[in-house]
């Protein structure tokens, strides 16, 4: 984020020092505006709209309080910062009700006046909103410099190259061709959000087309969800992610993998049942297939979700440990994945009818 700063003083001399010896590309100020008076001021305060404007208060023709309140009533967000070598109860009584930012007093420390500038341009940029494209190409974060002006125009051949790939089923020349796309349009912010958002519709078209074809259920089923989302997204990379996510799910779906998924699923559950930290998503990622997908896949050739399942594994090991070890009941619970014990005890209760203690002590003579 950039700002503009107006200089007003009846004296050359604070004008020029103030003008080329604060460190205004470091205090992200572009441009920089002289006015010799308070009238001055108020007219370039109109025409170049300023966010801040460093202002002697004792000035011919209108005062830096005069000016300032002139100011305020079209540019109401305006910071000022007065300067005076007067130190007069009343112009620091004008300076307040003008909510003024600072008061330095001449002669000028350029320290204090750096550091005045800095906390505003800070302050500024705490409460800014990004615009439109800030917030696409940088998901909202201001950057260090302006936008750049590159245009992105490679849409065309990468839309014929990606269906092309699809055509002949090449899923990591695929994938790459989307990564390309995104790194290459994230440095042409020069580009209109709406044509890329237009052009990431199209790529995931061709997928749903394709898919429509294959009688690709999983991906077909999220015709409605995917067009959704992809209009709504206010980021580049929001864009990125739900266009790589439909192109994986597309290319595993082409396989008929749902009971190889069910087998991977199970023998991954049973060799990691024991870990607390345990989530779909990180068997999903172990796996190499999306959340989304693996979910589908599972519960399709299964019947069951694959939390369901790990629930009833955790509790199968729970069972024997229970009857074939004299552990307390904390160490079975940590021993089968659950790092919180009464939820353990709540689980077993509700999943198997009776309590884990109830449990050890009717299966004791099976030890």
């Amino acid at each position: 984020m950039n700002f503009t700063v107006l200089i007003a003083d009846d004296e050359a001399m604070p004008r020029t020092v103030l003008q080329n010896y604060i460190p205004w590309e470091e205090l992200s100020v572009t441009s920089i505006y002289l006015a010799t008076d308070g009238e001055e001021a108020l007219e370039q305060a109109r025409r170049f709209r300023p966010e801040i404007v460093i202002s002697d208060i004792k000035m011919p023709h209108m005062n830096g309080l005069e000016m300032a309140a002139a100011v305020r009533e079209f540019l109401p967000d305006c910071q000022f910062i007065f300067l005076s070598g007067y130190s007069d109860k009343e112009y620091l009584k004008g300076a307040i009700r003008v909510k003024a930012a600072n008061y330095v007093e001449k002669p000028l420390n350029l320290e204090e006046v750096t550091a005045a500038v800095r906390e505003i341009t800070t302050q500024l940029r705490c409460q800014a909103k990004p615009t439109a494209e800030e917030l696409f190409f940088q998901g909202g974060h201001f950057p260090d410099r302006p936008l750049n002006t590159g245009v992105f125009r490679d849409g065309e051949a990468i839309l014929s190259q990606v269906e092309e790939l699809i055509r002949c089923n090449k899923k990591e020349e695929t994938l790459f061709v989307l990564k390309r796309l995104y790194e290459k349009s994230s440095r042409c912010q020069g580009t209109a959000p709406e044509e890329l958002r237009h052009l990431y519709c199209r790529i995931l078209f061709l997928f749903l087309h394709a898919a429509e074809i294959r009688n690709i259920r999983s991906v077909t089923g999220q015709t409605e969800s995917l067009l959704y989302t992809v209009s709504r997204q206010e980021t580049l990379r929001g864009l990125q992610e739900v266009l790589q996510q439909a192109a994986e799910e597309y290319f595993v779906s082409l396989q008929p993998s749902c009971p190889d998924i069910a087998s991977q699923v199970e023998n991954y559950l049973e060799s990691h049942y024991r870990d607390c930290s345990l989530t779909v998503q990180n068997i999903a990622r172990d796996l190499g297939f999306t959340n989304t997908y693996l979910c589908a896949a599972y519960k399709k050739s299964s019947g069951k979700t694959v939390n369901q399942r790990l629930t009833e594994i955790r509790l199968l090991h729970a069972e024997k440990l229970l009857v074939s070890t004299g552990r307390r009941l904390y160490e079975v619970a940590n021993a089968v994945g659950y790092g919180d014990s009464k939820y353990f005890v709540k689980l077993f209760t509700r999943e198997i009818g009776i309590s884990p203690k109830e449990y050890q002590k009717r299966h004791a003579h099976e030890e």
